[in-house]
């Protein structure tokens, strides 16, 4: 069984905030620390909520900077609407809560699914970037046909539940949900099912359409990469790709597979705490 036998603990109490396009999404904010030290915000993984992605290392990660971590769309405590799960729209939640907590610019931490997010916040939004990292992610997830027809039923899917009734659906989720996490500790099979099982869906299919390769150098923040070396989840090679199209100003390697974030284990943050460092200190270039 891959993972922590219990879920992380002694994180600071959610709470709901609201998002710009309506509704709600859960909240963890460690708190301004002293310092001028821009904000990390966490961006988490497709199925799973941030305290289950970020839980294990949030306390190691806030030591020095205020850290805020969000459940994105359908996901956890994340935002309910019928508007289908997009990777531009969660990034466009990233922006609305940081205008919601008057952070003007942050370092932002993408895992997997949130990488695809983090990559579009500094396209779109390069003003509120200091700084990106990048791990277990990659700028293509759906790229050969067998890639593309597996991701195409995740849309498929997606739409065959909103044709169910409610009980009807919740009862395809509890089946799906436990084979899916069959290798995994209970507490996460817990974490899926508190989500929406159409934005899951949707997600997936979302990020088998994502595709930053003619765009990703263009990213104008310093970058880096954390590349999971034995992730069986985004191929390693994808990830050293992104880094090389990214222009990556920081590359790292982690002897690891892609559930890292979920077994309690101590490189997960120094990875990240030593990524952040390295991108974070890059300086500002001068505007004439």
């Amino acid at each position: 069984m891959v993972g922590a036998p219990a879920p992380p603990t002694g994180l600071p109490a959610p709470r709901k905030i609201e998002l710009a396009r309506g509704g709600t999404t859960m909240l963890w904010d460690s708190g301004p620390v002293p310092g001028e030290a821009e904000p990390l915000v966490l961006l988490h993984g497709w199925n799973v909520d941030a305290p289950a992605n970020f839980g294990f290392a949030f306390n190691e990660l806030s030591k020095d900077r205020r850290v805020v971590m969000f459940d994105h769309h359908g996901h956890g405590g994340g935002l309910r609407t019928d508007e289908p799960f997009s990777l531009e729209g969660a990034a466009g939640d990233v922006i609305s809560v940081l205008d919601t907590l008057e952070i003007d610019r942050a370092v932002f931490v993408g895992y997997s699914l949130g990488g695809a997010i983090a990559q579009l916040v500094a396209r779109d939004h390069p003003e509120r970037v200091k700084a990106v990292v990048l791990m277990a992610t990659a700028a293509v997830f759906s790229e050969q046909r067998r890639e593309r027809a597996q991701f195409g039923l995740f849309a498929v899917g997606a739409k065959a539940l909103r044709r169910l009734n409610e009980s009807m659906r919740q009862f395809a989720f509890q089946g799906i949900s436990k084979a899916a996490c069959l290798k995994y500790p209970d507490w996460i099979l817990a974490v899926v099912r508190t989500s929406d099982p159409i934005a899951l869906l949707e997600a997936g299919a979302s990020l088998g359409g994502f595709d930053s390769r003619s765009w990703a150098r263009t990213i104008e923040a310093p970058v880096a990469v954390i590349i999971t070396s034995k992730d069986p989840v985004i191929a390693p090679s994808r990830q050293f790709e992104l880094a090389k199209l990214a222009q990556a100003d920081h590359v790292d390697t982690v002897d690891a597979e892609h559930s890292i974030a979920i077994e309690d284990d101590p490189r997960f943050a120094a990875a990240i705490s030593k990524a952040v460092q390295a991108v974070a200190s890059v300086v500002d270039p001068v505007t004439p």
